[in-house]
């Protein structure tokens, strides 16, 4: 397009036709540049904005979330709702003022926070105060106020807050497993916990050949020490204590109404059935009758020998009778565990020739011990008859 020249003003004044003329002259250099900048924009293989560029402006989103400086988009003041400020709301910050009706923060602590989803009537969120607490919140289209939840929960606060710090447990729960090495752990050096271990791998147990496996329970307070110690194959249980002078007071074990149910009691209290002859100074083996009491069927008869199911602690009562015996004669009453003289009872000295003896004995067994009584005739110069005699075992003490 060009650009006409219009004429110049002539008058007979030249002062005014000068004036007229200068002033026609800048706006048509005026517009003559003009022209050079319309062509030259469009001349211009590289505009301002492109197409993508343009479209992407045309479909932003153009709800602010936020107030044009970044800060928060809607302050509730303290007599205000936030409920009824966000309700309405999309996506959205907002600052709660201290004391605001609906707010979760303590009286004196600022809320902000963000609603994530907002939509009819409906939305949720999360909110920090200024004291440093976290919620999260909800409402629904026929809710009146939001609910709060205060992360994390006042319950498990306080579950986290009274929790045990010490481990007496792996991670899973279970028993902490003890180094396997020979003689490797001191039971009584053991700190509070719960463990297991085979018994080659500990020391101080309540027996030293022992390689059942054991659950162990420490206690402490302070320097004393208390030690639950079980073995599973059989779940016999001892305890045991250390005190305050560091001190161990020694292996308790502890019996069950079963252990006690199950103890050892023989009586072969059979008198016309257990008459023998016995030789000046020959050991001879006591016979005794029929059992009247034989609860763990420990008595053999046909031998005169109780095998006994139980180690412990027994007492023995032997009731001996003669009608020939010498007077003044020395007659040893034996023990025997399997064949061997164990322990005297003692030594019967007879007053009168038909005479009768009874002796006790208390005495340690183990499980197993085939126990038999013997007479040693001495100071008789002859066979001597013993008419009756029975034995009473009576275990007092279960060991295992």
């Amino acid at each position: 397009m060009d650009i006409k020249s219009p004429k110049v003003f002539e008058t007979s004044d030249k002062a005014h036709a000068d004036l007229f003329n200068d002033m026609v002259k800048v706006l048509l250099e005026n517009d003559s540049g003009l022209l050079d900048q319309i062509i030259g924009h469009v001349d211009d293989t590289k505009p301002h904005a492109s197409v993508a560029e343009k479209k992407k402006w045309n479909e932003s989103q153009l709800y602010k979330i936020t107030a044009d400086d970044g800060k928060y988009l809607i302050s509730v003041p303290a007599d205000g709702s936030i409920f009824d400020s966000i309700k309405d709301k999309g996506t959205c910050t907002f600052i709660a003022s201290p004391g605001v009706e609906d707010s979760p923060a303590p009286s004196n602590a600022y809320l902000r926070g963000i609603q994530t989803v907002g939509q009819n009537n409906i939305g949720t969120g999360f909110a920090v105060d200024t004291s440093g607490n976290a919620y999260y919140f909800y409402y629904n289209s026929n809710h009146i106020s939001i609910t709060w939840t205060q992360l994390p929960t006042s319950a498990e606060k306080d579950k986290w807050n009274s929790g045990q710090l010490y481990k007496l447990t792996q991670d899973s729960g279970d028993r902490k497993p003890l180094p396997t090495v020979l003689d490797g752990t001191d039971i009584l050096s053991l700190p509070a916990g719960s463990y297991y271990a085979a018994g080659q791998y500990l020391t101080n147990k309540p027996f030293t050949n022992d390689s059942s496996w054991f659950n162990i329970d420490v206690g402490t307070a302070g320097t004393r020490k208390d030690i639950r110690l079980w073995r599973s194959f059989d779940n016999m249980y001892w305890y045991g204590t250390v005190h305050t002078d560091g001190v161990f007071k020694g292996w308790k074990q502890v019996l069950t109404v079963e252990d006690l149910a199950n103890s050892t009691f023989v009586d072969t209290y059979d008198q016309d059935n257990s008459s023998v002859s016995a030789a000046e100074n020959v050991a001879t083996k006591l016979v005794f009758g029929a059992s009247r009491a034989d609860d763990l069927s420990e008595y053999n008869r046909s031998r005169a020998e109780i095998t006994l199911k139980n180690s412990g602690l027994y007492l023995i009562r032997l009731y001996v009778t003669s009608n020939n015996i010498t007077v003044g004669s020395d007659n040893i009453l034996a023990c025997y565990v399997n064949g061997s003289e164990y322990q005297r009872f003692g030594n019967w000295n007879p007053a009168t020739s038909s005479s009768t003896c009874v002796l006790y004995l208390l005495q340690k067994f183990k499980a197993g011990d085939k126990v038999t009584f013997y007479i040693t005739p001495r100071g008789t110069n002859k066979t001597v008859s013993i008419n009756t005699a029975y034995v009473t075992m009576s275990q007092l003490r279960y060991m295992r």
